[in-house]
């Protein structure tokens, strides 16, 4: 369903390219450096950065299918089918709105210390305390499954990661993103797509809704 809902979209997430690729552009990266991609999808930003730096470029994910997609895209890059990282360390380790894949908010953040010296991390954070109508509507969350925007960057610190950088998604991004999504959804037509456009609906309507969840790009290293 997600790959479905996402559509053409090349990011999985609301960055928008220009602070990706701003991002990538504040790297630090010698010649030949490893380069980490957790839960990379079809990797779009690892992609990114094998085309801006000279770097040996790995990713992995779970899914199958948009691991296959990236091969024909990228050949040049290694990418694998799997649950858990190859063996460290590596000089940059990118995880965008992969924490999931690494026992999620803030546990990842060790883990993602341990593998890399450089870590490019896009994480969620609530703008707002979220109602229960909001937390319903995003699948039965509770709101302590995210840090607000102050708490992210505590819980790098926590972890010994130093922010050297960062950006936050605009509105404009946010809207961009999630009604594509709803547009894609609802135009496949199935139940279970058109139920997920709905719960979108509620959560992006309800009062608040809009202003409650966040998505920072932040570049950390220890």
């Amino acid at each position: 369903m997600s790959r479905i809902a996402h559509g053409e979209l090349a990011l999985y997430n609301p960055l928008s390219d220009a602070d990706l690729d701003e991002a990538i552009g504040l790297l630090d990266l010698a010649p030949g450096a490893r380069v980490l991609d957790v839960g990379c999808g079809a990797a779009e930003v690892l992609r990114r950065i094998a085309a801006r730096w000279d770097v040996q470029a790995t990713g992995y994910d779970a899914d199958p299918e948009l691991i296959e997609r990236a091969r024909k895209a990228a050949p040049e890059l290694e990418l694998n089918v799997a649950e858990e990282p190859p063996p460290g360390p590596f000089d940059l380790v990118v995880c965008i709105a992969s924490s999931h894949a690494l026992g999620s908010f803030p546990v990842a953040l060790e883990r993602l210390r341990e593998l890399g010296g450089q870590v490019l991390l896009g994480e969620g954070y609530w703008r707002r305390e979220p109602s229960a109508e909001y937390l319903e509507a995003l699948g039965g969350a509770t709101s302590g499954e995210l840090p607000d925007y102050a708490g992210l960057f505590a819980a790098a610190e926590d972890a010994g990661l130093t922010a050297l950088w960062s950006c936050v998604a605009s509105e404009h991004d946010w809207d961009r993103y999630e009604w594509t999504q709803v547009l894609n959804a609802e135009r496949d037509g199935t139940q279970p797509l058109r139920e997920r456009a709905a719960a979108a609906r509620r959560r992006l309507t309800t009062p608040g809704g809009r202003e409650t969840l966040g998505f920072a790009l932040v570049l950390l290293r220890h």
